[in-house]
Order: structure tokens, then sequence, then C-alpha cells
């Protein structure tokens, strides 16, 4: 089938379709006439809504690629293959940093609501946009906290601990009025986002500071 360009009208407006109806309760009529398009069109490029629903995922993914690549970018200028463990933890600073910021944007707020609902119920899209950009982002925050840990972490434990630095990020979008009502917020604008990133920094520089105190108790170096 012909594709449609990823920054289509149409696959902009079914990403918050899908997201605030799920697969099954959005509609392809209300889809076609907020986007502007004829019906027949989604079945001429997709197939039909199931079609869609992938391929909104497929969208989601390049998006959130090209939102975090420059984030992504950095951590690789900062921490090279032979890099110190000065460097990995200023890699990691530069992604957590770089992906707070594109979370807490409003324009990702559709986007979360399609993700929270694929972690809930994983389908065939899940994995599009976890093979997509998670996997891959996560395959590099592991590998900097295995370096920070003198590479005496291992890759699975590495990889947990990856996941909980990401997901004190993720909050601040998938629980965002969880977030909004603890805090007593009616918006978050530049100086609740800086409340937000210093304090992630601080929360990252405690963990990493603990991990690489566990590698030097298991070397014995106390320096």
């Amino acid at each position: 089938m012909a594709s449609i360009p990823t920054d289509s009208r149409l696959l902009d407006v079914a990403v918050d379709h899908f997201g605030r109806h799920g697969l099954d309760g959005a509609s392809t009529r209300a889809i076609a006439r907020d986007a502007g398009t004829p019906m027949s069109s989604i079945t001429y490029h997709f197939g039909g809504k199931e079609g869609l629903y992938l391929a909104t995922a497929d969208h989601i993914a390049a998006q959130m690629r090209r939102q975090i690549a420059p984030t992504i970018e950095r951590a690789a200028a900062l921490c090279g293959a032979e890099g110190s463990i000065a460097d990995a933890r200023a890699a990691i600073h530069a992604m957590l940093g770089g992906m707070a910021m594109v979370m807490l944007h409003d324009q990702t707020e559709a986007m979360a609501r399609f993700i929270v609902r694929e972690q809930a119920d994983p389908t065939a899209a899940f994995d599009r946009i976890y093979d997509g950009v998670m996997g891959s982002m996560l395959d590099r925050l592991g590998g900097l906290v295995q370096r920070v840990s003198a590479n005496r972490l291992d890759r699975h434990s590495a990889r947990v601990r990856a996941i909980t630095l990401v997901g004190q990020v993720l909050v601040f979008r998938v629980a965002r009025a969880t977030v909004m009502a603890g805090m007593g917020w009616a918006r978050i604008g530049a100086a609740e986002t800086a409340i937000i990133v210093r304090t992630i920094a601080a929360n990252l520089d405690a963990i990493l500071d603990v991990i690489e105190a566990e590698s030097r108790r298991m070397t014995g170096d106390h320096g």
C-alpha cells in the first residue's frame, strides 16, 4: 500500500483519538472527519482501523526518535568508546535531562495516552514503539550505567537500574494528574520545569554515587 508521510494530519489526529478511546473505542469516521480527509483514504492507505492503529504506533516511534535523537547524539559525544566514568555520568545526565524536557512538553500528551494504553494491554503496536525507539534508548543507557560501575554490573542489573532512571522522568508525563494534584500546580511552566529537572539531576547523582561506591567496595578500592 502507498504510505502517508509520518507528519500527516491524519496520523496526528489518529494518535489523539486512539490515545483517548483505544483501538476498539475510536471511530475511523471521526478520525477522518477531524483530519479533513475522506474515509476511503484510511482503507486505501492502511486497509482499515487495525492498519491505521499500527501506522499510528510507527508514527509515534518516529516522532520520539526525532525528539530524542539530539539527546542521544549529545550523550554519545560526551562518552566515546573509551570514555571515563565521569564521561559516562555526563552522558547519562545529558540523556535524562533531554528526555525530561521532551516529556514535560505539552506536545507529548497525546502520544503518552497512546503509550500508556499499550503499557497496560500491549499489542503489536507496543512492539513497534519499543523496537522503534525505546529498546535502543535502554540499551545505550544500560551500557552507560555499566560503565559507571566500571563494568562490574552485569547487563541485566544495569538494565534494571536504567529502567528506574527512566521511570523518574516518565512519571511526570504518564502520571501528570497525580503530579499536578500533589504539587498543587495549575500548569508546568518554566519555573516548574526547572524544579523538576534539578530534582531529577540530584536523584540521578545520588543513584550513580551508590553504583560507584558499590563498585569500589567490590574491588577493595576505598579511595
